[in-house]
């Protein structure tokens, strides 16, 4: 339980696609990276982005307030994200807190984003009708959540109807990773949840 961001995808990605996707989130990255650090996918270090992966998680330690938020959701009002330790809950739901921007409980990591080119399949992986496989990241609405969607919009515009974006999140949820997306890489508006959706 968690709040998460869903996709499905083919097993394997073209390279050409792959190279424009992994460049489209180098420049996501650069400019955002003063704002929303990133670290490696185990909240250390630096970000993998190669021909053949992108992986990214939040900072470990952020050094930001250490706070009790259970299991955080967005509000209804919620976006932008704030690390300056303000209480920005606005309610709670039965598992935490509701929150109006995205925050972090003092570990800005959460589940790792791994998006490679070739997936490995296990035993248990099934495609669904259209050949795609199941990933998901869930980032509790921690301040990488917005690098998370931009990243997940960059990949549904590189590589069309290979994959399919759903969300536990609203389309506001996704606002700021389209207007990060628009304002480095000229396009994401137009992304909205049900065109990242297929539909």
């Amino acid at each position: 339980m968690g709040y998460t961001h869903y996709w499905r995808r083919e097993q394997e990605l073209d390279p050409a696609a792959f190279t424009g996707f992994a460049a489209d989130f180098s420049k996501v990255y650069e400019a955002s990276k003063d704002r929303i650090p990133l670290a490696g996918g185990l909240g250390e270090g630096l970000p993998s982005i190669t021909a053949d992966e992108v992986i990214f998680n939040g900072v470990e330690d952020c050094g930001h307030t250490v706070r009790d938020l259970g299991v955080a959701w967005p509000a209804d009002e919620a976006g932008g994200v704030d690390t300056s330790g303000a209480d920005v809950t606005a309610g709670n739901w039965f598992a935490g807190a509701k929150l109006s921007a995205r925050t972090c409980d003092g570990r800005c990591s959460h589940e790792t984003f791994w998006f490679p080119r070739v997936m490995e399949m296990e035993p248990y992986d099934k495609p669904d009708e259209c050949g795609r496989y199941f990933q998901f990241c869930k980032t509790a609405f921690k301040p990488y959540d917005v690098l998370v969607t931009a990243t997940l919009i960059i990949a549904k515009h590189r590589f069309g109807d290979a994959i399919q974006v759903s969300s536990d999140g609203d389309q506001k949820d996704w606002f700021d990773g389209q207007m990060l997306c628009q304002s480095v890489l000229g396009y994401g508006l137009s992304y909205d949840l049900k065109t990242l959706g297929g539909e």
